[in-house]
């Protein structure tokens, strides 16, 4: 049974934000195990690390956010930005060498990151402009409006996934499918606007779990989480989200999650497929 949605009734429109710059400057911090290190990766302009990539394997990398990274220093234009931008929006440079050219929102931690064609990506600089056509805040699917909550999703990219509704349940590929106890920083937030992590501050756990092979883009499961009007442990629960950034040493964090899909029971079913990647999706990347 084909998937459908309210998305024509959904509004669109326009919000702006700019390239920021790398926040790297904060200094050193303690790693969970008390060694101090300067880590890399949040913000600015990223040339050699994007959406698809692993997420390990960075040498000082701090959640490391891929591509380029896009924020609005007003408060209220902010906050707009924040609320209704989705993964999967379409943007554009509105100024800057790169003026006119086009790409994708690909995740939400405290600024969005975005993917533009490296040569696209050459360009771009900090502070250029960005106009972001905003999409999907509101998005229901047909006879799933009271038992799924969706968010933070661009309705065409939803499309895209995969997922197939069969015997009243909604089965969607992921690539993993990970258990409560390793989420970490981020609980108890609002799904809306902030992100939450895989932790990786225990070694012992990152070999059971596989964390190493975890990408950006990834859509993944979460077991026993409800992502609704906040998000915590709840029995039973089923969470799906996007892998937005990357490895991290502090205690508590790690890989960051935007969740998408939430339901209270199994109403949500994975299914594991190693290519459930937004990369692919959007076609930004090609299926190995």
């Amino acid at each position: 049974m084909t998937m459908e949605t309210n998305k024509d009734r959904l509004v669109k429109q326009a919000v702006m934000a700019e390239v920021n710059h790398p926040s790297a400057s904060r200094g050193y911090r303690v790693d969970w195990d008390g060694v101090p290190r300067i880590g890399l990766g949040m913000s600015g302009v990223k040339y050699n690390v994007g959406v698809g990539d692993l997420c390990y394997y960075l040498e000082n990398g701090e959640h490391t956010e891929p591509g380029l990274s896009i924020s609005n220093n007003n408060p209220g234009e902010g906050q707009a930005l924040g609320v209704l931008g989705c993964i999967g929006n379409h943007v554009k440079l509105t100024s800057g060498e790169a003026k006119g050219e086009k790409g994708y929102i690909t995740g939400k931690h405290g600024s969005f990151m975005c993917w533009f064609p490296p040569e696209v990506q050459e360009k771009i600089s900090p502070g250029d402009k960005i106009k972001v056509k905003a999409w999907g805040v509101g998005l229901k699917i047909a006879g799933f409006e009271e038992t799924v909550r969706v968010n933070k999703i661009d309705p065409e990219l939803l499309e895209k996934m995969g997922v197939e509704v069969k015997g009243g349940k909604l089965h969607v590929p992921v690539t993993k499918e990970y258990p409560c106890w390793i989420m970490g920083s981020g609980y108890g937030m609002f799904p809306v606007t902030i992100d939450y992590d895989i932790q990786t501050t225990c070694d012992l756990v990152w070999d059971e779990l596989n964390l190493k092979d975890i990408r950006f883009g990834d859509i993944v499961c979460l077991r026993d989480q409800l992502n609704w009007w906040g998000r915590g442990y709840y029995k039973g629960a089923v969470t799906i989200g996007i892998v937005i950034h990357g490895w991290s040493y502090s205690a508590g964090h790690g890989p960051g999650v935007t969740t998408i899909l939430s339901s209270k029971d199994d109403t949500i079913v994975p299914k594991i497929d190693p290519n459930a990647n937004i990369a692919y999706y959007l076609g930004v990347k090609e299926k190995p």
